[in-house]
């Protein structure tokens, strides 16, 4: 698997978001609600630039430069590819499913983790290695984002609210339009000030009704192990909604009625969980930086003595 050090950080452009923009501003976003100080210090420390950044800036960062050069090879980090065979059954295996050489983005969890608080690595390398794992965590909460059938749902052309063709795809459909009708925004809203606003109200939302439970698997000390629960998790939806009705279903019905009602409490459900388990990782990762910080300036004291 191919991990390069990374060129200096470019600016945001335009791009196709996984979960959308709206969602993945929102995962992060929920994340910081969980935060302890040290995971603030962390994430405001390492994200400080001159562009009036805030952590969800950092969430699209990883969309936004994948087909720059000297990232393109980041693509596949985003998603696994299922060799299961929906609606009759899902499941996810590392060994079958996460390519060698390029790897997955269970491989990609597990990698960048353990770049956050690496000593050998300057600040920008440890920025962009905690920008991959806020959006990485995120992508691997969307079902789609786990399932190799028609690359994930893109080659499944689907009409929603009526808008059919050759650009609406089920992926597409997962990623922004479900969330955007969720948050009542018309599917083509891009402005960041707009998105950023329904990121914050979604994220204020999901915070105050989720269940302020302990998020599973959180042990940063076996990352790859996590990432393949909440990978398998996510795609056990693809049987059990996403694709449960068929192909051919899909493609011969409006999504955006009964479908969307379906889909929606499943979006919230996948965001909510993405929000908690972030905001629970990056606290280990910010205890675990504090500790070798705390041990580096008592080993100091010791040998002034």
């Amino acid at each position: 698997m191919r991990f390069t050090t990374l060129i200096p950080l470019l600016s945001l452009t335009p791009a196709v978001y996984s979960w959308g923009e709206l969602g993945h501003r929102t995962v992060a976003y929920l994340a910081s609600k969980h935060f302890t100080r040290d995971a603030s210090e962390l994430v405001n420390t390492l994200l400080a630039n001159d562009q009036g950044w805030d952590i969800s800036d950092g969430a699209i960062w990883a969309d936004a430069i994948r087909h720059r050069n000297g990232y393109t090879h980041t693509g596949e980090w985003h998603y696994i590819d299922a060799l299961d065979d929906p609606p009759n059954y899902c499941n996810v295996t590392y060994t079958r499913d996460c390519k060698s050489g390029p790897g997955c983005i269970v491989d990609a969890i597990a990698n960048f983790t353990s770049r956050i608080n690496n000593p050998h690595l300057d600040l920008v390398q440890q920025k962009e290695a905690l920008m991959f794992i806020i959006h990485f965590i995120g992508d691997i909460h969307q079902p789609l984002h786990t399932e190799h059938l028609s690359r994930g749902g893109n080659g499944i052309k689907v009409c929603f609210d009526a808008h059919c063709g050759e650009r609406e795809n089920l992926h597409g459909v997962w990623d922004r339009a479900i969330p955007h009708k969720r948050r009542a925004l018309s599917a083509a809203e891009s402005d960041k000030v707009i998105l950023k606003a329904a990121a914050a109200a979604w994220a204020e939302e999901l915070y105050l009704r989720e269940e302020k439970r302990a998020a599973q698997c959180d042990d940063v000390e076996t990352a790859q192990m996590c990432a393949l629960e909440w990978a398998s998790e996510a795609n056990a939806w693809v049987c059990g909604f996403v694709l449960e009705k068929g192909q051919a279903w899909l493609e011969g019905n409006d999504l955006g009625g009964e479908y969307f009602e379906g889909a929606g409490p499943i979006v919230d459900e996948l965001v909510g969980k993405a929000g908690l388990r972030l905001g629970n990782w990056l606290n280990a990762l910010a205890a675990e930086r504090a500790a070798a910080e705390t041990m580096l300036v008592q080993d100091g004291e010791r040998s002034e003595v």
